[in-house]
């Protein structure tokens, strides 16, 4: 009952290592980092580890990886634990799991155990029979206890003395309240919740037997017959599927598998699905069939020639029958009981059955009664014929098995969901660019890009206007107002607007009329955060930017974020863009329209010259008092920016082969480019670049994005940096590919130490 001695430091050492690793407790031992590199001014980046990088991922705890790290605990114990075998009993319902446990066990605790005719629903816990002796050998006590706490993640029960009692929690299915050493109390399924009893028998055979839960139930969810066929066998198979999954979370606490099954359910698919999972799952640790109530009529042989047809002879180490008591036919071969057992212990007193004789069928020549059977075929002499630490040698090679198998397959989902990450964040990017050009978009031919009306085109506009003015004509004050409008904070608009004296009413009232045709949606296209994001939502089909989530707590945060975000961009686009027109030929343009205006309808409408073609750029200052003070974008050609105040006069602009060329497509462009550039910047998405460039749809045809000459901002963080998902769900991933390669170094090392 000696610690493995062939378990160095190295094994120890590099399990140590992936605990770190999923940890992440350093940025030694991280995987992923997470915020915005694109610029080198942001506020440090997050890294995570394995588990962090996971539940970031894929946006929940990960099962694989909880299993992982609790195989990586156990096996540390394992390393440290004394020789002390463990043998599961498992197998389909009433398949007499209790009843081959029962054989082992004294005449007391034979009483305990449920068996026969009194477990109709099948057992639900997990029941530890452990040698008496065991409980007073601190080294094998307090190594149970670690490891059953390990795995099961909840605290034993010691079974009652008292038979009545102890039958109640064998076979009890509420949920159990524990309070733990923090004083908080958590419910725990009683299945969850292992039952430990003390045997004195067990000393002789030197092992301890888990009594595990039946693959199904007897258990049925109501009595109402009302219920389908369908429905209750949905309800079996889901049970049935879950208790797999539990029997595959307690398998590495075993030393070896016992698979008790029923002749006539040899067949069950059930039992290849649970050899196979327990193959997978500890291939190094061996299995034993059991099998129950073989009917008299068969020899051994054909029982042996069955298994192996079905099961194979490389799967199963050892294979065990036991004869069916009932009937008067064939009783010869019945085996007389070992020469340890006498007729008192055959027989369980309390309920009347009679206890399974098994022998062991695999060897050749093959044992058949009433031939007499070897003291050594008996199953009851398993335990002197195991080898404890080729037994715990096995455990802890099945348990690295495990592990390496299981953090293959978390790299794997690390990779993966990395790529599809980067995926996302680029179609989330190309939407957020392809929304800007829905609004960029002249909707007449020739269905080219129109020029924002930024402080910057204002300002240059007016300029031009008076470079190019008639002397009688005098734009003089209103390029003036309009210089101080471009030096002036948005806040500050409403204020500044007040129009002053040097407006005339009717001046005002063509302002007036011009905003009310642009918010209702003629002529120019008018922008706010909320209708960009709305126009967002509408392109985002697969959902990325989660703007069709309303059912989340924090969804209207979310938007409320976003919309902050996107607001927060169109200042910096309205304060940072330095887009400008060829001054040479927006002189051109605008001398021709001053020369082109039917002056007698001043007489008609009292207005001055300059007053009707400087209202359309006083319209576009006074535009973000309509909404609440906060910037907007508007979209319009010169044409339509500068002929605004025409139409509102009734006067048709000249026709645009009679004016001349002007290269506003190729500045609306670049405004296009600041614009997806600043709102990228606000929003946590990389500004497209020349080594990963932005591709949209336009005229039929893709076009890259052009590159913005707008600094990114300096000295403050951008949402990518948040990794709580409030500003939206994707922030900025990057794989750490050199890490990547130390893990799966180091979990190829596991089995194969240096």
């Amino acid at each position: 009952m000696t610690p493995s001695q062939n378990r160095g430091p190295r094994i120890i050492s590099d399990l140590l290592a992936l605990q770190h690793w999923l940890a992440g407790r350093s940025e030694e031992h991280c995987v992923i980092t997470v915020g915005e590199t694109a610029t080198p001014n942001k506020e440090p980046k997050t890294a995570l580890g394995i588990v962090d990088a996971i539940r970031l991922l894929s946006g929940e705890e990960s099962q694989v990886a909880r299993s992982v790290s609790a195989t990586i605990a156990d096996t540390l114990l394992l390393c440290d634990a004394p020789s002390a075998p463990i043998l599961a009993v498992l197998g389909l319902l009433n398949a007499g799991k209790s009843s081959l446990v029962s054989t082992f066990l004294n005449e007391s605790n034979k009483a305990r155990v449920l068996i026969g005719s009194s477990n109709q629903q099948g057992t639900h816990r997990f029941v530890l029979w452990l040698p008496e002796c065991w409980r007073s050998i601190a080294l094998i006590w307090d190594s149970i206890q670690a490891r059953l706490n390990a795995v099961f993640n909840a605290p034993l029960e010691l079974l009652d003395p008292d038979p009545e009692r102890s039958r109640e929690q064998y076979n009890a299915i509420d949920p159990r309240e524990v309070k733990l050493a923090d004083g908080t109390v958590k419910k725990f399924l009683a299945m969850e919740s292992p039952l430990v009893g003390f045997d004195s028998t067990l000393d002789r055979w030197g092992i301890a037997l888990m009594d595990c839960p039946d693959i199904q139930t007897g258990l049925l969810p109501t009595n109402d017959m009302s219920v389908t066929r369908d429905r209750l066998a949905d309800f079996v198979e889901s049970v049935a599927q879950k208790r797999l999954e539990l029997l595959a979370k307690v398998s590495p606490f075993c030393s070896a598998f016992v698979i008790v099954l029923p002749a006539n359910a040899m067949h069950d698919e059930k039992v290849s699905k649970l050899i196979h999972l327990l193959k997978e799952r500890m291939p190094g640790t061996p299995q034993i069939a059991a099998v129950n109530r073989v009917p008299r009529r068969y020899r051994t042989e054909e029982i042996q020639s069955e298994i192996a047809k079905l099961y194979g002879t490389e799967d199963l180490s050892r294979v065990y029958m036991a004869y069916s008591f009932e009937g008067p036919l064939d009783r010869h071969r019945i085996p007389s009981p070992p020469n340890a057992w006498n007729e008192s212990s055959h027989s369980n007193a309390t309920n009347g059955n009679t206890l399974p004789l098994f022998f062991r069928i695999d060897q050749t020549p093959v044992c058949q009664p009433p031939q007499s059977v070897p003291d050594q075929d008996w199953l009851l002499s398993i335990g002197s014929q195991l080898d404890k630490s080729q037994l715990l040698d096995g455990s802890i090679d099945s348990h690295l098995s495990r592990i390496q198998s299981d953090m293959h397959e978390v790299l794997s989902i690390i990779a993966q969901k990395s790529q599809e990450w980067i995926r996302r964040r680029g179609i989330m990017r190309q939407s957020l660019a392809q929304a800007c050009l829905e609004f960029s978009r002249d909707p007449n031919p020739p269905y080219d890009l129109r020029l924002q009306a930024s402080k910057q085109i204002v300002a240059q506009i007016s300029q031009s206007l008076e470079r190019t003015a008639p002397w009688w004509a005098t734009p003089g004050r209103w390029v003036a107002r309009i210089g101080e409008y471009g030096k002036e904070q948005v806040s500050n608009v409403s204020q500044w607007l007040r129009f002053p004296e040097w407006i005339s009413g009717k001046t005002e009232n063509l302002v007036q009329y011009i905003r009310g045709r642009w918010t209702s949606g003629d002529d120019a296209k008018i922008v706010t955060a909320e209708l960009f994001l709305k126009a967002l939502a509408r392109i985002d089909r697969p959902g990325y930017w989660s703007l069709d989530v309303d059912t989340t707590d924090n969804s209207g945060q979310h938007k409320t974020n976003l919309l902050s975000s996107i607001q927060h961009g169109i200042d910096r686009f309205q304060k940072e863009s330095e887009i400008s027109l060829d001054p040479q030929e927006l002189d051109l343009y605008t001398a021709k329209l001053w020369s082109g205006m039917p002056w007698k309808r001043r007489l008609i409408t009292g207005l001055a010259p300059a007053a009707v073609l400087f209202a359309p750029l006083v319209a576009v200052i006074a535009l973000p008092i309509d909404f609440g003070g906060s910037s907007v974008l508007v979209f319009a050609s010169l044409k339509e920016l500068l002929g605004a105040g025409l139409a509102g006069l009734g006067i048709a602009l000249l026709s645009g082969d009679s004016m001349p060329r002007i290269a506003e497509s190729e500045a609306a462009w670049q405004q296009y480019g600041d614009l997806v550039a600043v709102l990228c910047d606000e929003l946590g998405m990389e500004r497209p670049t020349g080594a990963e460039p932005v591709e949209v749809d336009f005229d039929s045809k893709k076009r890259s994005v052009p590159i913005s000459s707008i600094k990114s901002p300096s000295g403050k963080s951008t949402s990518s940096s948040s990794t709580d998902g409030s500003m939206h769900t994707h922030p900025l991933v990057q794989l750490n590919q050199n890490a990547m390669r130390q893990v799966q170094t180091l979990i190829n090392s596991l089995r194969n130490p240096a």
